[in-house]
């Protein structure tokens, strides 16, 4: 590239030499040679010229000059043995991958007079298990997607088997995936799921600073499961946010505010913080606006901020703004707070008729209190009869006063899973 003419305010950098690091040029699990990029998080400035934090986004293309029978592979579209993405992208998603590769061609999208193609690129030992196993539905999934939040924003979408350090890394058109799930056939739909959401969040929206990743990594893992319950039925939601509730509980980090900014390691922050607290976050913030309210943020969030990078200040505002009202609770104890409500529930019954139930939160003082304008107490009477009931509790202690017809046998806190809490019931 260093004969190419520079235009003006143009700087041409010329240089050589092996990469120490994000560039891997070896064999392969199968004993091939191939290389593959792997830039994140900050990883791009040992093989490229960058500026390289994930809020200085440009166009890039490269031209590459690989053996005699191999693919390449890189963002955007190939323009006669360039590839070129003209949408302004993040250093950690500029990437490139050559060796021997399969590609299979899956249904394309197509917009007006655009088509927009997906593919499937492989070893091509695994050619067969990856186009019936995990891509079966990839483009059903990119559908969902466009659906839900916007159109895609990219010329093509290649899903690449790599050589990645990580399980799957979303760089911007071009996903790479690690090669030993392929190999062990173990790889499934999920990893697709959230690395294409990334397309949309990560890649097109872009966190300003690592502290506020929950905007890459959060929302791609609730999409990779909105998604897939759009797919495949609503237990799919369900069933990864109890995954996501457990993970976070176990992990080290609950005593960290979820907007981070004191790690000063990027890979610190790929954490249950990031990832399944952020899904919740955002399950969360669903329920207390409405179905209505959320997406049409969510659609006016991605085409305000496509193609630049934001904090979660910007969110927040595109979320009050389609609620119609003050959200400044919400957002303070979600991502400031570390932690979560840990609910303890005590109930007597004095009389056959009359209940009297007291909620305390009793997490760590250094959590803070949390605001629960609506939490739900399911009642079971002894006929078997079960009522619901919501306790506004916006302090440290609530105390509801129930009536019945009959005696009350059972009660439980959050019965339909609303929040990212755990709670104790003692009689």
């Amino acid at each position: 590239l260093g004969d190419q003419p520079a235009g003006p305010g143009a700087v041409v950098v010329t240089y050589h030499g092996p990469p120490r690091d994000a560039l891997f040029i070896g064999e392969n699990t199968r004993g091939r040679r191939v290389a593959f990029a792997d830039n994140w998080p900050e990883r791009a400035r040992y093989w490229l010229p960058v500026a390289d934090r994930p809020d200085r986004k440009a166009p890039v293309e490269f031209a590459v000059a690989a053996p005699a029978g191999w693919r390449v592979v890189a963002n955007g579209r190939n323009e006669g043995g360039t590839w070129r993405e003209a949408s302004p992208i993040p250093p950690y998603t500029m990437v490139l991958g050559a060796g021997e590769l399969a590609v299979s061609r899956h249904r394309p999208l197509i917009h007006g007079r655009d088509t927009i193609p997906i593919d499937v690129w492989t070893y091509p030992e695994d050619s067969a298990f990856a186009d019936s196993v995990p891509f079966r539905a990839a483009t059903e999934i990119v559908e969902t997607m466009e659906r839900l939040v916007g159109p895609f924003p990219y010329e093509k979408l290649a899903l690449v088997e790599s050589t990645t350090r990580y399980g799957g890394m979303e760089n911007s058109s071009a996903i790479f995936f690690a090669e030993r799930p392929y190999v062990a056939r173990t790889m499934g739909e999920g990893v697709v799921r959230h690395e294409t959401a990334h397309q949309w969040f990560g890649d097109a929206v872009t966190e300003r600073a690592w502290g506020h990743l929950w905007l890459s990594e959060g929302f791609a893992s609730y999409f990779d499961l909105v998604v897939g319950a759009a797919l495949h039925g609503d237990s799919v939601l369900a069933a990864g946010l109890r995954r996501d509730a457990a993970t976070y509980f176990a992990s080290r980090v609950t005593g960290r505010p979820l907007v981070d900014t004191a790690f000063q390691d990027p890979t610190a922050l790929l954490n249950a913080n990031s990832y399944q607290k952020g899904a919740w976050v955002l399950h969360m913030l669903r329920d207390e606006i409405g179905d209505t309210a959320f997406f049409r943020g969510i659609r006016e969030y991605y085409r305000t901020y496509r193609d630049s990078a934001v904090s979660s200040a910007e969110f927040q505002r595109v979320m009050e703004r389609t609620a119609g009202r003050d959200l400044g609770w919400f957002f303070r104890q979600w991502l400031w707070q570390p932690g979560y409500p840990e609910l303890q529930a005590r109930w007597r019954s004095d009389t056959a008729r009359h209940v009297r139930l007291e909620v305390t939160q009793v997490q760590p003082d250094t959590w803070g209190v949390f605001r629960l304008p609506r939490l739900e107490i399911e009642i079971v009477w002894a006929s078997g009869r079960r009522e619901r009931r919501t306790v506004p509790l916006e302090g440290r202690d609530a105390t509801l006063q129930l009536e019945g017809k009959e005696a009350p046998v059972a009660l439980r806190v959050d019965p339909r899973g609303r929040l990212l809490a755990t709670a104790t019931v003692t009689p």
